[in-house]
């Protein structure tokens, strides 16, 4: 087996952060600080970003980036075939000059994947892919997006998927179950340590403010039971489409001093909170994975989760209770009894279990068995 001091690993991240607290693709660092014992480079290629052409830097004193955009202007949709193209050639061409790379992690199958195909193929070096696309329907009913998902994924030695709801529909392609691994993604559990042990009356939600994600119904759950448990307060983190829909219920209903709209926070900002808050809850009507839920979890917090897709194969009732993420009148009576109920659980007993399935050591040695095999199975 490949010894760890030659692996030489290159990162084609499907979305990167452009600055500390920006939620765009922050799991990637924490794939990147679970390999640090390795040599990694990141290769950040983006169709438009703020400034035009190359970017070398050191993300966070922490990670050798070159970011690459092809344009800082919009690109009008009838051109964006033809600026690929370009997005490509550039990216084939950035990725030739690692030259001592021994192995390729392509995150998402469509772009950075095909990149990947490509590097490899002039390096002659192995790729593996992670696939976090959800919903998974996004690729199986667009053909175009099938076919080179199927295409790529069937090249790669690898596909790491980030639940068990995900292999399932990645089979769906015709992939061989052989080559399809379940993965699930890291947790920083240092950063996210366990809460103080003390109850009180706070309550979180944290997510983007998507429709599907349900930081309204969170907020009209909760509305139903402020009567009946007055001194309970909400904290909602998180910016997007229905930040203005639920200023308004707020506004609407005279709930200001009982909910807070934090807005966008950095990781160790949510922590903090998190550590400071009696449950989560989070019910989203489909995730790939989970992250928020895991961070939480990792904090010691039970959870109030979504009975849907992937946060089901790690949420259960040591460590909360899953609802109908469309039933606000379930989520109330589930907040009801997480009022009642939440000192019952086991912080400590709740972080182990996502310590050991997610935390940043276990899921470095993990991922280093992965390229290792792959580099073997290459030579």
């Amino acid at each position: 087996m490949t010894d760890t001091k030659h692996i030489n690993l290159l990162v084609l991240p499907e979305l990167f952060p452009e600055f500390e607290g920006d939620w765009k693709g922050v799991f990637i660092e924490d794939y990147l600080k679970s390999v640090t014992h390795l040599n990694t480079q990141t290769l950040y290629i983006r169709l438009t970003g703020t400034q035009q052409g190359e970017i070398d830097e050191n993300y966070l004193k922490q990670f050798k980036l070159k970011r690459y955009n092809v344009t800082s202007k919009p690109v009008p949709a009838y051109l964006k075939p033809f600026k690929y193209l370009t997005w490509f050639k550039q990216g084939l061409r950035l990725g030739k000059a690692y030259t001592d790379t021994t192995i390729i992690h392509a995150h998402g199958a469509i772009l950075n994947g095909t990149l990947a195909y490509l590097i490899g193929k002039k390096l002659n070096v192995p790729f593996i892919v992670t696939e976090h696309t959800g919903p998974y329907s996004s690729i199986l009913n667009n053909w175009l997006k099938r076919n080179i998902t199927k295409f790529v994924l069937n090249k790669a030695t690898k596909v790491l998927v980030v639940s068990k709801h995900q292999k399932e529909q990645v089979l769906k392609l015709g992939i061989p179950a052989s080559k399809i691994e379940v993965s699930y993604n890291p947790i920083d559990t240092e950063l996210f340590k366990q809460k103080a042990a003390h109850n009180n009356n706070q309550i979180v939600f944290v997510s983007r403010l998507d429709e599907f994600k349900g930081g309204l119904r969170t907020l009209k759950s909760f509305h139903q039971i402020t009567k009946k448990h007055p001194s309970h307060q909400l904290t909602i983190i998180g910016e997007g489409q229905q930040y203005k829909a639920i200023e308004q219920y707020i506004a609407t209903h005279q709930l200001e001093n009982k909910v807070t709209l934090a807005g966008t926070q950095t990781k160790a900002q949510i922590a903090q909170i998190l550590q400071s808050s009696s449950f989560m809850v989070f019910p989203s009507r489909h995730e790939t994975f989970g992250l928020v839920v895991a961070e939480a979890l990792s904090t010691g917090l039970p959870i109030v989760c979504t009975n849907k897709t992937a946060p089901k194969e790690f949420v259960n009732d040591k460590n909360g209770t899953l609802v109908n993420p469309d039933n606000i009148a379930e989520i109330a009576l589930a907040l009801e009894q997480m009022i009642n109920n939440a000192s019952n659980y086991n912080a400590a007993l709740i972080r182990q279990q996502i310590e050991e399935r997610f935390g940043l050591k276990n899921f470095g040695k993990y991922l280093t068995g992965v390229y290792q095999n792959a580099i073997t199975c290459a030579e």
